[in-house]
């Protein structure tokens, strides 16, 4: 049976559940009372779904733009790259009747063109692919995809809607 609805994969935290690093929520109205009406969401959070803890010390794109590591933000000695990277080899192949993705913005495996990354200490990029969605858009490059922060943008909305729906 056909669902009625496109369905959409989701960084689940803008669903406002409490999955993030500090243990807390990003719920996003416009996607809970706007776009809840209009497609079947289906959650993923990589950092959860891969094994780390809630709360767990935040990470960040470290060392390289084009093959970076998720090192500890505030303790360069964690270094959760391996099993981000194992958990990218598998989930991607098992979303494949997706009709778009809504990534969280800035995040380290789900931001799509916001993630920050950092060498020797220092910022060198805020518009690099966090991990996931690297794995995502590699996988799927036709698939269309947006992040929560672009929603905002009236035009952006109706184009991902549009588009989604077709």
């Amino acid at each position: 049976m056909k669902a009625t609805k496109p369905r959409i994969g989701i960084s689940r935290c803008l669903l406002g559940d409490a999955v993030r690093y500090d243990g807390q929520s990003k719920a996003n109205r416009l996607i809970l009372d706007e776009l809840d009406q209009l497609f079947e969401f289906i959650p993923v959070c990589p950092e959860v779904e891969a094994g780390l803890s809630i709360p767990r010390p935040p990470v960040q794109l470290s060392d390289s733009i084009e093959n970076p590591r998720l090192r500890g933000r505030d303790d360069p000695s964690i270094d959760v790259t391996q099993q981000i990277q194992a958990y990218c080899q598998i989930k991607p192949g098992e979303l494949d009747e997706l009709a778009g993705f809504i990534f969280k913005s800035r995040s380290p495996s789900c931001g799509l063109n916001s993630a920050p990354v950092f060498i020797d200490g220092r910022r060198v990029t805020d518009n690099s692919r966090g991990v996931f969605a690297r794995a995502m858009c590699g996988r799927y490059p036709g698939l269309t995809v947006i992040e929560e922060t672009d929603l905002e943008d009236e035009a952006l909305l109706r184009q991902f809607i549009a588009e989604v729906s077709a």
